[in-house]
């Protein structure tokens, strides 16, 4: 290879490799194309909110507690001790057979005298054995000792014994024991603390109060919806006189749930009344009671029956002629 070649193939090697370089730093240097698309959340602005919920207080006095069955079973009361059952008396065994007595022995008969001899001199009589002494009678018989219990007496016996300690630890088990369980209780001995024998005047189906509060907003929808359900009523009634329609009555309303009057509406206060109307001052009252009583049940929003903060179950309504 000439050296202009060799010249040549060196300049074409660097070449190369200067090339690669260049184009390895550009494309690390790329930025990556690949970018996070963020989508807008939408945000509306509202200028009134909705009626302020809070938790319901109770108002009212709470209705008599009784106390719960919570708490596992216990075991049933030890059933009442029965009356002692009469102990048969013992069956007395019959008295042991007195030994025999010993027979005494029958003293040996007496030998036959021998006949005597031919001899002249008569023998001798033998002497006759004496008797062998009786036997005394023996001593006094042991008094017999004391008869071992029968079956029938140590049955007795073992059913006291076990009657003791079946008395201190009632199992519920026996057939003695029917009365119901009595349910254990995990609530303190003071959990009726604070109640008093007075008769509580809430009802038992008495429903909290709601957790909505009657703002302003609300009391003037249900004053205008008052109006207008018992307006049909109200032109009926007839002006007493001149200045009448210048009275105005404040009423209490006593509401039941369903929108009918649980009590006759009773006047609060009057104002209008001068010297000229105050003889109409009653017939104003009389008419505002007949309009009420006539157009009931009214038609009012349930959730502001009974709420925290008041509601329609007991509201002061301005009454006034047209």
């Amino acid at each position: 290879m000439e050296r202009g070649e060799k010249i040549g193939l060196g300049l074409a090697v660097a070449g190369h490799v200067l090339l690669f370089g260049v184009l390895s730093v550009g494309f690390l240097a790329t930025p990556n194309p690949v970018k996070l698309k963020q989508n807008p959340v939408e945000v509306s602005l509202v200028k009134d909110v909705a009626l302020e919920a809070a938790a319901p207080q109770q108002t009212e006095a709470p209705s008599q507690a009784v106390a719960p069955d919570v708490g596992e079973p216990e075991e049933a009361p030890p059933p009442a001790e029965a009356p002692p059952q009469p102990v048969p008396a013992p069956v007395p065994e019959p008295a042991p057979q007195p030994e025999p007595k010993p027979v005494a022995k029958p003293a040996p008969p007496r030998p036959a005298p021998p006949k005597p001899a031919p001899k002249p001199a008569p023998a001798p009589k033998p002497v006759a054995k004496p008797a062998p002494p009786r036997p005394a009678p023996p001593a006094a018989e042991k008094a017999p000792a004391k008869p071992a219990p029968t079956k029938q007496q140590s049955a007795a016996a073992s059913s006291k014994s076990s009657a003791a300690p079946a008395a201190s630890k009632g199992k519920g088990k026996t057939e003695t024991a029917k009365g119901e369980k009595p349910r254990g209780s995990r609530l303190g001995s003071d959990f009726l603390k604070g109640l008093t024998a007075e008769k509580s005047d809430a009802k038992p189906n008495d429903a909290p109060p709601s957790a909505a509060r009657v703002d302003g907003k609300a009391l003037a929808a249900i004053q205008q919806a008052i109006a207008r359900q018992i307006q049909p009523c109200a032109d009926r009634q007839v002006d007493p006189g001149p200045g009448a329609n210048q009275i105005v009555t404040t009423l209490n309303l006593r509401l039941n749930r369903d929108g009918t009057l649980s009590a006759t509406p009773t006047v609060v206060r009057q104002n209008g009344v001068d010297d000229d109307n105050r003889r109409y001052a009653r017939r104003v009252v009389d008419l505002g009671i007949a309009a009420f009583k006539g157009c009931s049940p009214l038609k009012l929003p349930a959730e502001y029956y009974s709420t925290v903060n008041g509601g329609w179950s007991n509201i002061n309504y301005n009454w006034k002629l047209r």
